[in-house]
């Protein structure tokens, strides 16, 4: 038996190895990103507000997640970091559009079901707007590149390869789902469609083989619900927001205190966003990032690039 071929075929670490490795060092730089943060507010003897360790914690997680896949791709893959789905390519703001689109719909919508069914009531009390408004989207826009960049990242790319898409959207959204155990007032129904959304996310970046889609729909989801409408973010409320937002009727049904995503009404909606983004002809994979991201020529054997779900765009299809 040549054992070699368990790590290295074609010359190359098996995906599976690579994913692993991919794990471990940003495992590392997730430790050492927060360390540093912290160390920084004790020498400084700062206690910084709620929002701004979270803004710092994912800005600096967030550049040692990328140097990581900076280091990875040029030695493994032989590509710029842009592979991994960042690259600005000649779609990447129409791609950034559809998802804020898509994510906007998603929350307005779960917002009237529980209007419409007089689950939920707003009121309007006149406040600072425009810091809150400023600092919130700064906020969440970088958290969500963090999270995407996690989850739909590296890793999950290398899961891809080695035990097919499927399969890596299961192990990546559970995974997903899980991490939110610890935030306050979750239910099984939280994360159950915590998990749930991990799986449009991951097919708007499978049919693009970019992760500007699912940025735009996990920041705007997550802007809109909590700073627009008042709602909890999964068990976090903000501070200041256009909305005040009083939630009645059942947990199971509207999430109650942790916010939308923990009740059904979001279930229905997300399983129809997933629809959509499986089946609609408007999402597909662009020239440039075919070219960063498939091999012109396959390699050989059960470990070659999968590219299930990036589709011809509407150009190709015409043509065949």
């Amino acid at each position: 038996m040549n054992t070699g071929r368990i790590f290295i075929v074609d010359g190359r670490l098996r995906p599976i190895w690579r994913f692993f490795l991919a794990v471990v060092l940003l495992f590392a730089a997730l430790v050492v990103s927060g360390a540093t943060v912290g160390l920084v507010y004790r020498l400084l003897r700062v206690r910084p507000q709620p929002m701004a360790a979270l803004f710092w914690g994912s800005l600096v997680a967030l550049a040692a997640i990328l140097a990581a896949y900076k280091l990875l791709t040029a030695v493994f893959e032989r590509r710029p970091l842009g592979s991994v789905g960042l690259a600005f390519h000649d779609r990447w703001w129409t791609e950034l559009g559809h998802g804020l689109a898509v994510g906007a719909v998603m929350i307005l919508l779960v917002a009237v079901l529980e209007r419409a069914g007089g689950f939920l009531q707003f009121s309007y009390a006149p406040q600072p707007l425009l810091r809150a408004a400023s600092f919130s989207f700064v906020v969440l826009a970088v958290a969500a590149i963090n999270e995407e960049a996690i989850f739909r990242g590296y890793p999950f790319q290398r899961l891809v390869e080695s035990i097919t898409p499927i399969g890596a959207i299961a192990v990546t959204s559970a995974l997903f789902g899980l991490l939110h155990l610890g935030n306050p007032h979750h239910t099984w129904i939280s994360t159950t469609n915590t998990m749930l959304v991990g799986i449009p996310l991951a097919i708007a970046y499978l049919r693009t083989r970019s992760l500007w889609m699912p940025i735009g729909m996990h920041f705007i989801w997550n802007f809109l619900m909590g700073f627009l409408l008042g709602l909890p973010v999964s068990g976090i409320s903000f501070p200041v927001s256009v909305l005040q937002a009083r939630v009645h009727g059942a947990a199971w049904l509207t999430g109650a205190e942790y916010g939308p995503e923990g009740g059904l009404l979001a279930t229905g909606v997300i399983v129809a966003a997933t629809l959509y983004l499986w089946l609609s002809k408007r999402i597909y994979t662009s020239e440039e990032m075919k070219a960063l991201v498939i091999d012109p020529v396959p390699s050989k054997g059960p470990d070659r690039p999968v590219t299930i779900l990036a589709p011809a765009s509407p150009e190709e299809s015409n043509r065949a």
